[in-house]
């Protein structure tokens, strides 16, 4: 009976232990795949480095899941492009992260953002006004990286004002 007891308690020991180390890797997990988000805003688009942040933010065969996208090019290619087509549609632009929820394998941010319309943006030609918007974005997250990308965004609101 005693050496059926130890052999539980030694068990169970294993599994706390086990479920312990679990769980400090999850967190590690999404601790990183948050930090490889907020860097993507913060330094990316608000500091214009978006292109040089590019493989390290995302991976080789990243796609866009944003239907008001389907024919959007993956992987780095079609990261880089889609860069240049906000950068040539706006400009001035601002990123607000309001929330940043992550796991180990999902990121979920709410943002704001400001910019001046620059250029052709959304099938709308430039009109030099400032619009403001908001927006969400879930990435699923693979070794620290974006894999897939699924954004909704205010747009009702962001063609109300440049056409307003």
């Amino acid at each position: 009976m005693k050496n059926s007891t130890s052999l539980t308690l030694t068990l169970l020991l294993c599994m706390a232990i086990l479920t312990s180390c679990s769980s400090l890797k999850n967190e590690k997990l999404a601790k990183r795949n948050k930090e490889t988000v907020r860097v993507w805003f913060e330094e990316g688009w608000n500091n214009d480095r978006n292109e040089e942040l590019v493989e390290r933010c995302f991976t080789p065969d990243w796609r866009d899941g944003n239907p008001l996208r389907a024919e959007q090019v993956s992987g780095y290619e079609g990261m880089l492009q889609l860069i240049t087509s906000y950068k040539e549609g706006a400009t001035d632009t601002h990123f607000t992260i309001t929330h940043l929820f992550a796991n180990e394998s999902q990121v979920v941010i709410r943002y704001e953002v400001d910019a001046v319309h620059s250029g052709a943006l959304f099938g709308v030609p430039a009109t030099g006004k400032r619009f403001t918007s908001t927006g969400i974005v879930l990435y699923e997250m693979v070794d620290g990286r974006i894999a897939v990308s699924w954004q909704e965004l205010d747009l009702t609101s962001i063609l109300n004002q440049l056409k307003g």
